[in-house]
């Protein structure tokens, strides 16, 4: 239709690419990267925003292990069928659960799913800088065995060629099939790698997409300011990193060697933006929050935030602590990347004013 769909790579380079769309909600992704991984494979996974908000720490994983991660809109829409509103709704949706689940800026690709659009579709999405990509329909959705899904896709394996396999419940044989077709790209000589680096090779290059929520500062009856202290001396520091580790945190470490490692992220007071600085909240003898923050222009930028509880109430703590501080600093923003949705409704629900916005560059 247009030069926004991608169907394959580059013919003159023995590449291919897997890619699995969906996201099984009901099993394990890992038979999916055991298959690809045994074989020294990487696969681009289109997962949908309801996958990515029920599995953010497996998201976190599978890009820490290689694999790539990107979109298929939040609800899994027949996208031909759904009005514009609807159309971006979809998008912004699944790009809001990809950032928050991962922290890290959406890839401007998507996969349709059912391959359900239309032209005008594709030119909805050139407002958003997408690209779309397609692929080879390996028909695992139907819930083949694995002899003949394998059956039929070796008579593909050619460079350039990207595989539309699916992970979720029906797919069950997909993960032997892929055992042995990256046997079969060995084989051959092929490079099995992301519609990313597929798409380099081509000239391509996919755009990045992030969103902030921003809100301004109002002052609450209810803060507790005195709960509120700047973490500047080592011995608060490393009490702060032994409490916080046992918080459940998605960007703490495990493992061995976990509170070195966490103290050393905590440590870090220089980001990329400018100079930063670590707050913490305590009482009864232990940490319940800790935020880290930078002023950037008029605006106080909340670029690290963490909680002992879980609950909203923890969250809102924050929020008061930040309407403080940037109406201390002559802040008119507040901006924050994490917990955007939840930011959101909690300003609405707290009288602040606050909007979900798309991040300038």
């Amino acid at each position: 239709m247009t030069n926004l769909v991608i169907s394959r790579g580059n013919s003159a380079v023995a590449h291919c690419a897997f890619t699995f769309d969906d996201g099984p909600m009901r099993t394990p992704i890992d038979a999916w990267l055991d298959a690809l991984e045994q074989g020294g494979a990487r696969g681009t996974f289109f997962l949908t925003g309801e996958w990515f908000d029920r599995y953010p720490a497996k998201a976190r994983e599978m890009l820490a292990r290689g694999h790539e991660l990107t979109t298929h809109t939040y609800h899994h829409r027949r996208m031909a069928d759904v009005s514009k509103s609807v159309f971006f709704e979809e998008l912004k949706l699944a790009e809001l659960a990809y950032q928050e689940a991962t922290g890290r800026p959406v890839p401007s690709i998507i996969r349709f799913p059912y391959a359900s659009y239309r032209e005008e579709n594709l030119q909805w999405l050139q407002e958003w800088n997408y690209l779309n990509v397609e692929g080879k329909d390996t028909v695992d959705w139907s819930g083949p065995p694995c002899a003949q899904l394998v059956e039929r896709v070796i008579p593909k394996l050619v460079n350039g060629a990207i595989f539309m396999f699916h992970a979720n419940e029906i797919a069950k044989e997909t993960p032997q099939a892929v055992k042995t077709l990256v046997q079969h790209a060995h084989a051959k000589g092929l490079a099995m790698v992301t519609v990313s680096q597929l798409l380099h090779a081509d000239g391509f290059k996919a755009a990045k997409r992030s969103w902030q929520v921003r809100f301004k500062p109002t002052l609450q009856d209810s803060f507790n300011s005195e709960q509120w202290k700047n973490v500047d001396k080592e011995d608060e520091l490393r009490k702060l990193a032994a409490d916080s580790l046992e918080w459940g945190n998605l960007k703490a470490p495990t493992g061995f060697d976990a509170y070195s490692k966490w103290l050393q992220v905590l440590s870090k007071q220089n980001q990329l933006d400018g100079e930063s600085r670590l707050f913490a909240r305590s009482f009864a003898e232990q940490h319940w929050a800790y935020v880290r923050v930078s002023v950037q222009g008029d605006v106080l930028v909340l670029e690290d935030f963490a909680t002992k509880e879980s609950h909203a109430d923890a969250l809102v703590y924050i929020l008061q602590w930040a309407s403080q501080e940037a109406s201390n600093l002559g802040c008119k923003w507040i901006t924050s990347s994490m917990d955007m949705r939840r930011i959101h409704k909690l300003c609405e629900q707290m009288g602040l004013e606050s909007e979900i916005v798309l991040k300038e560059g």
